[in-house]
């Protein structure tokens, strides 16, 4: 179950969308760590924000602090995160187990198989996509 919430996680936290209104104060809070820590990560949908959260024991505690109150749209993705993980981790292993987790893959895959999924899976789905907007 916990490898499955992490694949969803990579598929909500990877979804295009805005970076938020906290990206100028971030990005000045927090320029040294953004560059050592998550360099690679494509900014949008709080992937910057959920990168220093992963590396919180590293990073000094203003740059912290800034990432946790930028986290606002984050703490309701993962709220959805949660749910379809739990609601549909059957569906996921039946249907996207070899789907590669990440740019919203598992979720298309999810999409794709609508029809076939549990009844309670294909409820919940809907809720996910408006993370997955620009």
């Amino acid at each position: 179950m916990r490898k499955i919430a992490f694949a969803v996680l990579a598929v909500m936290v990877t979804s295009s969308g805005a970076f938020g209104q906290q990206s100028a104060k971030l990005a000045a809070d927090c320029a040294s760590e953004i560059k050592t820590y998550c360099s690679t990560v494509t900014p949008g949908s709080d992937r910057i924000v959920a990168c220093l959260i992963a590396y919180e024991d590293k990073i000094p505690a203003r740059c912290r602090m800034t990432a946790y109150l930028g986290s606002d749209d984050l703490g309701a993705r993962m709220k959805v995160l949660n749910a379809l993980a739990k609601t549909c981790s059957s569906d996921i292993l039946q249907y996207c187990s070899s789907v590669p987790a990440g740019g919203g893959r598992i979720y298309d895959c999810l999409l794709k198989n609508k029809a076939t999924l549990t009844n309670a899976c294909r409820d919940q789905v809907p809720a996910a996509q408006q993370y997955m907007k620009d």
